[in-house]
């Protein structure tokens, strides 16, 4: 724990002096905490004068606000002791870093050229180890005091969250839901039809939707995922939004092409920036995230001329980022991947990653794909982060909640992520299930749910096992809907919980002893545990994640309610339908 005693703080501040020697402002030479968050970031950063601060973990983060009223270049240095790794990244009002520095450089240095007047904000995060750093910025020139405007972390656009496995004929999804949210839902498409709208995108009266199959193996896969049914009965992307009324046109920007193909010097990476200025919407489908961060950045994570005719659409509003499965989780400032639950837990940290460390492989002779560059050397359980799109500027993401195979179910990770990455809210989004975040609200459409895990009051251990005290966790079915800014939930099913009208269906405790299992027909233990918690007379349940050869710790998952936390549901008796829990808490010890 840091302590800062305010008035030998006070007097450690030095004055910044503007025009000929008057005293119009004060620098900042010092962290004050809580600066975890951009919202509580430190302002007063002055340049050229030095601040000192410490982190105690590395999941310590020390955010700080900068102030440039003169377009230029800055300049940021930050050194620190031996034996740590401190990294730092630089950020806009929103959106992923515009730059970062996360060598073992001892300082790591480095510059960029702002070309807008405004807020800025400077992450300081130990990649390994703890102590204390100087971190050093040299703004472009000004002679007057910076204008502190408020920042902002909510999302600003429209951002669409499929979380992986959609049925094809979800017309709630892809109808009702998504093609609703650009505003040229006029008519209700023949879903047998795969010519309901006009391929000329001069004239369609349908919405424009860009496909990137960049998660693909390769281009060659993705161009058959955009133009082929399977043998199977699955619809090729094509067919998919022609039958839901769209007017689909394809991204040829892949893996093994983006070197030519994010450009905007080659034919094809012209025809590409051409197509998503015309686009209403672009749609990133599932697969790898990692093969997306190759594919539309650079080495050193910024923006190909692709992704940054992209991000302009989405900042001169009426343009649509929707993801499904990799393509969600791809979203966020940071994402993450590979690996499972119990794995995260006993690694306790994220291993990170540039798009410089994920060059394509060609898959195998029998068509097997690479494996992943997110896969970690250590130990295929653990995790692995890399830079993200920045549309979620201010959650993490993650896919197939609670859906996927024996030992996978995804709290354990996402509550592991939610430590190591930074922002304090998570959404865990089902399969067949969307979360659509129209700027300040993100409202929940599909057959599954939506966990939203907020950590603003948890405890997070800081020893070698990951612990946690007091999550907040959510779960959010169709229709519910989540604000960010005051983190409140509304939902139109009845309170039939607990309450006067409606007594706990169940009269005892179901408690897992494999937390993180998936059963045959899909339904994970955290889900069913999770449910019968706020339906059952007592107020906790417990679930225990086995050890096993890879990950020699054991965990213990502990929901419970509290004053706080509400519980509804369309029904009353023998139920099973779509529960609203509202503000339960987690422990993982």
């Amino acid at each position: 724990m840091k302590i800062v005693w305010k008035s030998m703080l006070a007097a450690s501040l030095a004055s910044c002096l503007w025009g000929s020697g008057v005293m119009a402002a004060t620098c900042l030479t010092a962290e004050v905490e809580p600066n975890n968050t951009d919202a509580t970031a430190n302002a007063g950063l002055c340049s050229g004068t030095q601040v000192s601060g410490s982190l105690s973990s590395t999941s310590d983060l020390d955010w700080y606000k900068v102030v440039v009223t003169t377009p230029g270049t800055i300049d940021i240095s930050l050194s620190h002791g031996n034996g740590v790794d401190f990294d730092w990244y630089f950020y806009g009002l929103t959106g992923a870093p515009l730059i970062y520095k996360s060598t073992v450089n001892n300082p790591e240095t480095g510059s960029y050229k702002v070309t807008t007047a405004g807020t800025y904000f400077i992450r300081v995060k130990s990649y390994q180890g703890s102590g204390n750093y100087t971190l050093n910025v040299k703004l472009p020139g000004s002679t007057t005091p910076p204008v502190d405007p408020p920042p902002t972390s909510v999302v600003t656009g429209k951002v669409w969250l499929n979380g992986g496995k959609i049925l094809q004929e979800n017309a709630s999804i892809f109808v009702g839901g998504l093609r609703q949210a650009t505003g040229k839902n006029t008519n209700t498409p023949n879903i047998n039809s795969v010519t309901n709208c006009d391929t000329n995108w001069s004239t369609t009266q349908c919405p424009r939707v860009a496909i990137i199959t960049a998660a693909a193996v390769n281009q060659a896969d993705g161009v058959d995922k955009f133009t082929n049914d399977t043998a199977t009965g699955a619809w090729s992307y094509y067919n998919l939004f022609q039958r839901h009324g769209f007017a689909p046109k394809h991204i040829l920007s892949h893996h093994d092409t983006y070197a030519s193909n994010s450009g905007s010097t080659s034919t094809t990476g012209q025809a590409n920036i051409g197509i998503i200025n015309q686009a209403d919407l672009v749609y990133v489908i599932g697969g790898d995230q990692s093969r997306l961060a190759r594919t539309f950045l650079t080495d050193d994570g910024s923006d190909s001329p692709l992704m940054a005719t992209i991000r302009a659409r989405y900042a001169a509003g009426n343009f649509i980022y929707a993801g499904d499965s990799a393509g969600t989780a791809y979203a966020p400032s940071t994402s993450y991947g590979e690996g499972i639950s119990i794995g995260y837990l006993n690694q306790n940290t994220l291993r990170a990653i540039t798009p410089a460390n994920c060059p394509y492989v060609a898959p195998a002779s029998d068509g097997t794909p690479a494996p992943s560059c997110l896969t970690n050397s250590n130990n295929a359980d653990y995790g692995t982060k890399i830079k993200g799109f920045g549309f979620v500027p201010n959650a993490n993401v993650d896919t197939h909640f609670d859906n996927r195979a024996s030992r996978s179910g995804r709290l354990g990770r996402l509550l592991a992520a939610l430590k190591n990455i930074g922002p304090n809210v998570a959404y865990g989004v089902d399969q067949d299930t969307a979360l659509y975040l129209n700027g300040d609200v993100a409202t929940v459409y599909g057959t599954g749910g939506v966990f939203v895990a907020e950590a603003t009051a948890t405890n997070f251990g800081s020893g070698s096992r990951f612990s946690a005290d007091s999550v907040r966790l959510s779960y959010l079915t169709a229709g519910d809907s989540f604000k960010f800014s005051d983190r409140t939930i509304t939902t139109s099913k009845t309170q039939l919980i607990g309450s006067s009208t409606g007594a706990y269906q169940y009269s005892s405790a179901l408690n897992s002893s494999d937390i993180f299992a998936v059963d045959a027909s899909g339904i994970g233990s955290s889900s069913a545990t999770f449910k019968h918690m706020i339906d059952q007379t007592p107020i906790s349940s417990t679930g225990t994640a086995p050890s096993d050869r890879n990950n020699p710790s054991s965990f213990v998952l502990n929901f419970r309610r509290d004053a706080v936390t509400r519980g509804y549901k369309n029904a009353t008796g023998s139920y099973s339908g779509p529960y609203t829990i509202v503000k339960a808490l987690v422990d993982v010890n």
